[in-house]
């Protein structure tokens, strides 16, 4: 950023204590451990929301008619959350090698999803005969070898087997399609940290994984050996489970599907054994707009369905069968009871046996007219990762010079974007703010926060004053206001500083000691998710500490940026509601993780008159997390689609006249 203001005149030194520093518990706000509030406050909002959803539904389910506009607004609202896709490019397809399996053929598939981005792949036929056959999609769960994992082997074999020309194919980050060779974890973390830079260009990784489908089925009906005249089924587990998911839903040349090991209600989800999962299992925003795991099967009506499940899954079975209810009542209500399939196996998380012949059994029901019991042979062969390996090298980023992961699509989209918010913000700036708003799910008309006073202490150089701002949706915010000795309740400016390391360590510096004075008064707060209600839920695996919150907050439509945004505007509003006979002019300082919210809320509120912005792990979206995938603690400060229309600098811009000098 341009705001290094301060930086190097020992202003805004934090690393030194006061002498005059008071003990930690007299700088505690809020009583007892807080670590879990912000969690359980939003998690309670994504229950409101399921409660909502289930109203909507239940509604519709009174008539035919009703269901029918029900199930066209879930549509509407799935593909207007996933976003547009771009004109189709040539698939660039080749075939690098054949395998004779005995009972099946397996021929190595390469083709480009997109231009110089190669997938890899594997097209299962029938042992002898050139068909035309149905064509199946089986898409790969999270294991590190995608396409050769044994499990997913057997269950395309099983099917060429049976007639079908089956298309398994890498995802993202799997298999022979590693996206960033220098993660410090290999595999499906990535799908998180691709899911930042993706998120804040208006795509996702659901996005590409859905877009490789597409044109998965694009190449599998390029072949001759697949019969045009019928339509493409599709499975998969877990992570391959989402996928089918939300493709099925997606594309209507999937006829049945049958998702495994997947589909629950999303909260239950959250709160359950796992979490929130990896970045290919978000889409931004599901929550608020109502849709559930269960709602890509209703959308998708009257294609049939069927969901496979585990009864020792860590995508618990209770909830499962719970949301299950849902799609037997809209088949049943709209005539196609038996469209929709449930089949729950005793076995834990996977591709067991048990579903591979069910996914099977479907496929023939649904493509052949024939609803016969599969019984998978014992002898199937299968082969080593190496033969099965499409390219020479064994990565497609080694193997092409040119090859473009998804972090290089969306820098390159990012900057192609710039024009855009170039002379976006050339316009009216009022509309343009208007915007932001909307993005960080910040509403224009607020309602203020219950302010509460916790208690008092004096030493020789402040009045400091315990507040807690309790906000509307629940989350209580902590604060301590500083004030000179013997204020005598006279007119005061006032400072307002956020730290996203905390309060405390604010108090316990030069800082608040530097900016008090005769005419100063200073007011540091732990936004959410900083300090005293530091999330206690972090996850290693995802390089961030606010993983599980985040993605909450994203999925109810509030971004925690956009929440931390109005945790700051409470204070300001406390301040202007003392009345200006005791107010002077409102200054804000936003330090470390806190200053993307508080150039957020200097630029959406004029009352902010003066801001310094500083260490800010921030500067740009562009440059800071698009063009830097791997860096940790990014999830905080991600905007769905924000580059669409700013970056962090043009919110900048806006404060030129207002920067403390």
């Amino acid at each position: 950023m341009i705001l290094r203001l301060l930086t190097g005149m020992g202003l805004l030194s934090l690393g030194q204590a006061l002498g005059q520093a008071e003990p930690a518990d007299d700088l505690r706000v809020l009583e007892g451990d807080q670590r879990q509030v912000l969690w359980n406050v939003l998690i309670n909002q994504s229950r409101q929301l399921d409660q909502q959803r289930a109203k909507r539904l239940a509604r519709a389910l009174e008539s035919p008619d009703a269901l029918e506009q029900h199930l066209a607004k879930l549509r509407e609202n799935y593909r207007g959350a996933l976003g547009r896709f771009p004109e189709k490019t040539p698939l660039s397809a080749q075939v690098t090698g054949r395998l004779d399996g005995g009972s099946y053929r397996v021929e190595k598939v390469l083709f480009e999803s997109l231009p110089n981005h190669h997938v890899t792949a594997l097209l299962y036929l029938p042992e002898k005969g050139s068909g035309p056959w149905p064509g199946v999609l089986f898409a790969c769960g999270h294991s590190a070898n995608g396409k050769a994992h044994t499990a997913y082997q057997t269950a395309c074999a099983l099917m060429a087997q049976n007639g079908f020309v089956v298309l398994s194919y890498d995802p993202i980050s799997q298999g022979e399609r590693t996206q960033q060779p220098k993660a410090r974890r290999y595999g499906t973390t990535t799908h998180t940290l691709l899911n930042h830079g993706s998120r804040l260009v208006g795509r996702s990784v659901v996005w590409y994984s859905a877009w490789d489908g597409v044109r998965a089925i694009d190449y599998l009906l390029s072949r001759p050996e697949v019969d045009r005249s019928r339509p493409i089924g599709m499975t998969g587990t877990s992570g391959g489970g989402t996928q089918t998911t939300f493709l099925m839903a997606l594309d209507d040349r999937i006829g049945p599907a049958a998702p495994s090991c997947y589909t629950m209600q999303r909260t239950d989800k959250f709160t359950g054994k796992s979490g929130p999962s990896d970045g290919c299992q978000h889409l931004a925003c599901e929550g608020l707009h109502g849709i559930d795991h269960i709602d890509y099967t209703l959308m998708r009506f009257p294609r049939p369905t069927q969901i496979l499940a585990a009864t020792e899954d860590f995508f618990e079975i209770d909830s499962t069968r719970e949301t299950v209810r849902d799609a037997r009542a809209v088949f049943s209500t709209l005539g196609r009871a038996e469209r929709f399939g449930y089949h729950e196996a005793e076995a834990k998380h996977g591709m067991h046996v048990g579903h591979r012949q069910e996914a099977t059994r479907w496929m023939l029901q649904w493509l052949y007219g024939e609803p016969f019991s599969v019984i998978e042979p014992a002898d199937i062969r299968l082969f080593s990762d190496a033969e099965l390996q499409v390219t020479q090298s064994g990565q497609v980023y080694r193997e092409f010079e040119n090859e473009e992961d998804i972090a290089a699509i969306n820098l390159r989209l990012a900057k192609r974007l710039e024009a855009k918010r170039k002379q976006f913000w050339k316009g009216d700036k009022a509309m343009a703010l208007a915007k932001v708003r909307e993005l960080i799910g910040l509403p224009e008309t607020r309602p203020k926060a219950t302010v509460r006073r916790k208690g008092r202490f004096q030493n020789d150089w402040a009045q400091v004053d315990k507040f807690v701002f309790q906000q509307p949706d629940g989350m209580p915010v902590p604060a301590l206001l500083f004030r000179p000795p013997n204020h005598g309740n006279r007119r005061l400016d006032a400072v307002i500083i956020a730290d996203g390391r905390g309060m405390k360590r604010v108090a316990e510096s030069t800082l608040v000691h530097e900016f008090l004075n005769e005419k100063t008064a200073v007011f540091t707060v732990d936004l959410r998710g900083f300090g005293e209600t530091r999330d206690a839920g972090s996850n290693a695996k995802y390089q961030s500490h606010s993983h599980r919150t985040a993605n909450v907050g994203t999925h109810i439509g509030r971004p925690l940026l956009g929440q931390r945004v109005g945790d700051l505007l409470s204070v300001v509003d406390f301040l202007e509601d003392v009345g200006s006979d005791r107010v002077g002019d409102i200054r804000m300082a936003g330090i470390h993780a806190a200053t993307p919210a508080a150039l957020h809320a200097a630029a959406l509120d004029d009352r902010v008159q003066r801001t310094i912005l500083q260490q800010s792990p921030v500067n740009s979206w562009v440059d800071d997390v698009v063009a830097k995938p791997l860096r940790s603690d990014m999830v905080d400060h991600v905007v769905p689609g924000a580059l669409r229309w700013y970056d962090l600098s043009d919110l900048e811009f806006t404060l030129k006249d207002r920067l403390w000098k």
